[in-house]
């Protein structure tokens, strides 16, 4: 496929990126605790833990099989030529960013660092959706990115007009999420205050398109 030949070459560096904390850990093998602290509450404290070498090995190997799926669900979507470009760059760089960060993150709390790796993966998902934002206006209509609902699907100006307000609307969610991050450990009730700020961004534009479909109508093909 010429997607493939295309984009080979970052494939291949983002996949290998995506296994980089298994290096790492090898690196400080002896330095990381039997078991590893592997989830965190809204205080930052850890709450979950996991075998080191399931911590270590397992949890990249995991992000590399998402990382491939979503490789493969992009460039079998029959609309795979309205991804091209920026958006399929964005789609190979979430899992190798998300897989150093939180990886990162849990080596750096194993080590006694003082991190607060709630704050931390916030203000990501944050610049992650502002990111996410920014990109959705440049997406063409596709079974992969963007916001898939039926009546953005089957109208190219639904779509359009769908894609600029919800790019608006998770820039909006990721700057209040890099806003929340740095008082959600404080109050258990901002921590839901995310998650609200999370389905928000997430269900508004859909309504959206909904509300577009039945002012606007269904174009026919």
């Amino acid at each position: 496929m010429k997607m493939v030949k295309k984009y080979l070459p970052v494939i291949i560096i983002t996949s290998l990126l995506t296994l980089l904390p298994i290096v790492f850990g090898f690196i400080i093998w002896g330095r990381l605790p039997e078991p590893m602290p592997t989830h965190f509450n809204a205080a930052g404290e850890a709450d979950g833990f996991m075998p080191k070498a399931v911590a270590v090995f397992a949890l990249p190997a995991a992000m590399l099989l998402v990382h491939i799926v979503c490789i493969v669900m992009t460039l079998i979507d029959p609309k795979r030529r309205n991804i091209d470009g920026k958006p399929f760059l964005m789609v190979l760089w979430i899992c190798p960013v998300m897989s150093i960060l939180a990886s990162g993150f849990m080596y750096a709390y194993a080590l006694g660092m003082n991190v607060n790796i709630t704050t931390g993966m916030f203000i990501a998902l944050g610049i992650m959706l502002i990111i996410l934002g920014n990109y959705l206006p440049k997406c063409g209509q596709n079974y992969s990115i963007g916001i898939k609902v039926p009546w953005a699907l089957n109208d190219e100006d639904n779509w359009r007009a769908t894609h600029r307000f919800g790019g608006k609307v998770y820039v909006a969610a990721g700057v209040a999420t890099v806003i929340l991050a740095f008082f959600v450990t404080a109050s258990k009730v901002l921590f839901w205050v995310y998650f609200a700020v999370v389905m928000i961004a997430c269900g508004l534009p859909a309504v959206y398109s909904y509300v577009y479909y039945l002012r606007h109508g269904k174009k026919e093909d």
